[in-house]
């Protein structure tokens, strides 16, 4: 059976761990890319960006063409994360978590969708290479509350048939 704490500590799990490993270009510069944060180590410097700014990047005109769309689907991930925490707290008490299983699992989707937007279908290309490392995290995490529900039908079919009839007696 799956409990709403379990899969809401997954879910952040997912928000928080880092979910790509990658390098720029010609080994120009490397990081890793969280849901909300996004870090890298270049020959420039060190950053730390959050979401919100690579948005601003993008709708300023700053950054176009395949980044931005890895960007935007991205944030897709991440808001697709988001509402599935904020699904999961709405229907705290209620039975039937399936809902949330498909908006996690549509965030990694997005998430991969990111990768190959920007390095291509094997996650790599002139722009640098990318092993979504956290990708399976997040399907994992969708396969987990999706198949909780399944323990859950299967215990109480399970259930009818175990209980003894008082005519046997």
């Amino acid at each position: 059976m799956n409990t709403p704490p379990r899969t809401l500590g997954l879910l952040a799990a997912c928000l928080l761990a880092p979910l790509t490993v990658f390098t720029i270009g010609d080994g120009m510069g490397a990081g890793l890319r969280f849901p909300l944060v996004l870090y890298q180590d270049t020959v420039y410097g060190t950053s730390i960006i959050p979401l919100w700014r690579e948005i601003s990047y993008v709708t300023s005109g700053l950054i176009g063409g395949r980044s931005a769309l890895a960007i935007l689907l991205w944030t897709l991930g991440t808001l697709l994360l988001i509402a599935a925490a904020c699904l999961l707290v709405v229907r705290w008490y209620e039975e039937g978590q399936r809902p949330v299983a498909l908006l996690i699992a549509g965030a990694g989707a997005a998430f991969l969708a990111s990768c190959v937007a920007q390095y291509g279908p094997l996650f790599h290309g002139p722009a640098g290479w990318c092993v979504p490392v956290g990708v399976p995290l997040v399907f994992a995490a969708a396969w987990f509350v999706w198949r909780g529900e399944d323990g859950e039908e299967e215990a109480e079919e399970d259930g009818e048939d175990e209980n003894p009839s008082s005519d046997i007696f």
